[in-house]
């Protein structure tokens, strides 16, 4: 999933959002756990709640860390003028073909009204929205609901009320949890100058707004400068501030201490229907994790945060491996489609949230093939050099478009002087790249290839680091949701 750095705009004064809930006792661990049962609890931790902390986190930044690129504060849509780039270090496995905006929402007093003009230029455009339980309970836009104006009105799980009159049974989304993310993604295609701006037209077309706003605007959502920029007021802990970018640097503690504030947040609906998460929730309560008390890290001893982190670390290795089996393998490469996807494997969930958060998208919207290995089995070393070639009479199968984005071993993007991340579709067809036999090959290598022709298909890597491709299928068709289509592999450069 991707969220995006997006550029500060001009906006009207912070305003604070209602005073936090009361302050709750302090609390550690149950007394009497021994260091085993504190590792195997930490990892069913782990297992149950790694896209729920990503969440929260990820709500903190937008919400409530002012003086940032991405504060916007809540119920806010705001846009990103320009691709993503390697400063976007907060989540992983992001695109670089898609301008972003979005933000984070909260509906539990206030229902939202998003607001999509018609989209005239026929380019890709999406508005999607999930829990934090990757639920994703809406997704509008070309590949879905078409490329006329539309308008929708998202509600709670517990909202009672009455509607406005002119909405349409089909415009009325009842939202999964009253706390979401919203991500609106617009195709960029050429890149040119005419390309961009019909891009930004798009993204700054797409707006949202809570209900009383709309309606004290006479039944429209107000421009971004005339909404309030509202900070949130979720319980934090010190440390949220210096773990943005949590994929690296969240100690078992810091994400044990984002589990209790999750918990006791009723912004965030809980699954009372789920009886394993009842049934996980029960036994995680030893670790202090439960409602009305909320997890000190001053209460914990030295042992007691050791074996944390021990089954905090070895659960995030079992996660990968349960990730990858659960995987498609498609000559090599590795496909998740949610088709296949068990909401209730803890495990391998948390291994796919670990690679990127918020996954798996719904593969009505796109699948992703993840690469690790080169064709001989070997990780794919940023030392090295390796050629990528795509047979353009059998080109991956799509109604929308596709991109080939390189990571680094963490799953950002890796540095360089191009700016360059990814291959897509839409270039090969702007003729942007070299094509010989009816073939593109392109060129993953640390320096760029002093051949002219290669240098244009060249995608950096970066060296001391391996890498990975997450290749993503806008619109797939149906081989690239049950994986019967045959990716190239990544071949070593002699």
């Amino acid at each position: 999933m991707s969220f995006a750095t997006i550029a500060a705009a001009p906006v009207s004064a912070t305003e604070e959002a209602p005073a936090a809930s009361a302050a709750l006792p302090a609390t550690g661990f149950t007394a009497g756990l021994s260091n085993a049962d504190i590792e195997a609890l930490s990892a069913e931790a782990f297992y149950w709640g790694l896209n729920i902390a990503g969440f929260y986190e990820l709500r903190y930044v937008f919400t409530q860390l002012e003086g940032t690129p991405a504060f916007r504060g809540l119920n806010r849509v705001q846009a990103n003028d320009n691709l993503m780039d390697a400063s976007a270090r907060y989540a992983t496995t992001i695109n670089a073909s898609t301008l972003y905006a979005g933000g984070m929402f909260d509906v539990s007093r206030d229902p939202l009204v998003i607001e999509a003009p018609a989209v005239t230029d026929k380019r890709y455009w999406s508005i999607q929205a999930l829990d934090q339980n990757a639920n994703w309970f809406l997704m509008v836009g070309s590949q879905f609901t078409g490329n006329g104006a539309q308008r929708y009105l998202v509600v709670g799980p517990q909202w009672r009320g009455k509607l406005p009159a002119g909405f349409r049974a089909t415009e009325i989304i009842r939202a999964t949890s009253n706390s979401f993310s919203l991500t609106t993604r617009v195709a960029v295609t050429t890149r040119d100058a005419a390309d961009m701006a019909g891009a930004r037209k798009v993204t700054h077309g797409l707006a949202a707004a809570p209900l009383s706003l709309w309606q004290a605007n006479g039944g429209k959502v107000p421009p971004l400068a005339q909404q309030p920029t509202v900070r949130a007021n979720y319980r934090t802990f010190p440390r949220m501030r210096q773990i943005i970018d949590y994929g690296r640097t969240m100690t078992a503690v810091d994400f044990l201490q984002l589990l209790s504030l999750s918990i006791n947040d009723p912004s965030l609906t809980r699954r009372t229907d789920s009886v394993k998460e009842t049934a996980t929730l029960a036994r995680l309560a030893k670790l202090g994790l439960r409602e009305g008390a909320l997890l000190d890290p001053a209460k914990l001893s030295p042992a007691q945060v050791a074996a944390a982190q021990a089954g905090f670390d070895l659960a995030r290795k079992k996660a990968k491996a349960a990730l990858d089996a659960s995987l498609i393998d498609m000559n090599g490469w590795r496909l998740q489609s949610s088709l296949f996807y068990d909401d209730l494997d803890y495990v391998a969930k948390a291994g796919a949230d670990d690679v990127a958060w918020g996954t798996p998208v719904p593969y009505q919207s796109h699948s992703i093939a993840y690469v690790f290995r080169d064709s001989h089995g070997a990780p794919l070393d940023g030392n090295r050099r390796y050629t990528l070639t795509l047979d353009l009479s059998n080109l991956p199968p799509v109604t929308e478009f596709w991109e080939l984005p390189v990571y680094d071993s963490a799953g950002y993007f890796i540095p360089n002087a191009l700016n360059r991340y990814s291959a897509t579709s839409y270039l090969l067809a702007s003729g942007a790249y070299t094509v010989r036999d009816n073939r593109v090959t392109f060129y993953l290598q640390p320096d760029r290839p002093t051949d002219p022709d290669q240098a244009r298909n060249w995608l950096p890597t970066a060296r001391g680091d391996t890498f990975q491709l997450a290749a993503r299928f806008y619109g797939p068709m149906a081989p690239l949701v049950d994986g019967s289509y045959k990716m190239p592999k990544i071949e070593p450069a002699p």
